[in-house]
């Protein structure tokens, strides 16, 4: 949902946008495994899941700080998510429009529906991430609009009181924005402090650019594992978070190199719409058949996936980023300027005088 990374501090998030697509995808098209002791599709899935609401939280609280307006941002994360999501959510409701209730479709649309999970169709179960990143992209813009930095600060907060109450409910597989929102409020933090140069900030800077990160990305595995460790799985966010952190301030480890290969940059560019897209195969003929048949017509439905997902990135969504960014552009210039009296020059001063002294 957000475009690659352009600091150079921040090649190694390419990579690691790209690394949460690529565990998505295989805990969703691929068998990771037998279901003996740890199913490691889940486990692969929530791994990929906690990077990414880590980076989206960074990275929001560094726009909020930097874009122009409120509005700037809104139109940009809209033209982002909708356009996509409304194309396939039109295609898929095309074809069971008959057996549809209104309320499914409205909470679709609405962005609603991982809260009401009832009202799932199989090829959206995966938009509940997509519901809870609009929840937080409009708390997040309100809290910044009505307080500034102090507003993300206060939902950092938040999030910790979220992730207890997460713990006390046992909620770690819970789909709902409640027991999600956790996940990206922590991702804040790390935004905050890449904006932050205070005492506290460059200790916090300088320890984390003494963190090795392939350490925390295993403790990050190692809270993902399902069935879950009640409290390693609530802690993903925090180590998730860490991670991130690492991989900005420490950029002569190994894995910040290895994460900031230009090998990654397409999938991370290309990543949302393999997220959206990916789902809505599954209901083709490219994964009908026996469990057999169906992998072996696998590699083809990646084809299709990637082709689409290109295509949707270069082509379909470009036209509407452009399209907002164009309108932006348009109202900006449309809003009329206070006219500002001009300064006296001292030109001005002497002409005054002498015509003052003419009218006494």
């Amino acid at each position: 949902m957000s475009k690659p990374a352009t600091n150079f501090q921040w090649n190694s998030l390419d990579g690691a946008r790209a690394l949460s697509i690529a565990c998505v995808l295989a805990c969703h098209l691929l068998p990771l495994g037998p279901k003996t002791f740890f199913d490691l599709n889940i486990a692969v899935g929530q791994f990929g899941m906690a990077i990414f609401f880590a980076l989206s939280g960074f990275l929001i609280a560094h726009k909020l700080m930097t874009e122009k307006s409120l509005a700037d941002f809104a139109v940009n994360r809209a033209v982002r998510i909708f356009p996509l999501l409304w194309l396939l959510l039109i295609l898929s409701f095309a074809w069971r429009l008959p057996e549809l209730e209104f309320k499914a479709v409205s909470s679709h649309f609405l962005v609603f529906v991982n809260n009401l999970p009832e009202l799932y169709l199989r090829e959206t179960e995966h938009l509940w991430s997509v519901c809870v990143e609009v929840h937080f992209y409009i708390l997040a813009g309100l809290c910044f609009f009505l307080l500034r930095r102090s507003g993300l600060y206060l939902l950092v907060m938040v999030g910790v009181l979220l992730t207890l109450y997460r713990f006390q409910e046992q909620a770690l597989f819970n789909t709902t924005t409640l027991f999600r929102l956790d996940e990206l409020l922590i991702g804040l933090s790390v935004g905050l402090l890449w904006h932050s140069d205070n005492n506290i900030a460059r200790q916090l800077k300088k320890i984390l650019s003494s963190i090795n990160p392939i350490f925390i990305m295993i403790a990050l595995a190692a809270a993902s594992m399902a069935p879950p460790h009640p409290v390693l799985f609530v802690l993903r966010p925090y180590i998730a978070a860490v991670l991130i952190g690492a991989l900005i301030y420490n950029q002569q480890a190994g894995l910040s190199k290895l994460m900031s290969a230009s090998c990654w940059q397409w999938l991370s560019k290309h990543a949302y719409a393999l997220y959206i897209i990916h789902p809505f195969l599954l209901t083709t003929w490219l994964a009908s058949g026996d469990k057999m048949t169906m992998y072996m017509k696998r590699p083809l439905l990646f084809l299709v996936l990637f082709g689409l997902a290109y295509f949707s990135t270069k082509y379909f969504e470009k036209f509407f980023i452009e399209m907002g960014k164009e309108w932006l552009r348009k109202r900006k210039t449309s809003v009329p300027k206070p006219f500002i009296t001009p300064a006296p020059s001292a030109a001005d001063s002497i002409i005054y005088k002498r015509h003052a002294k003419n009218t006494v």
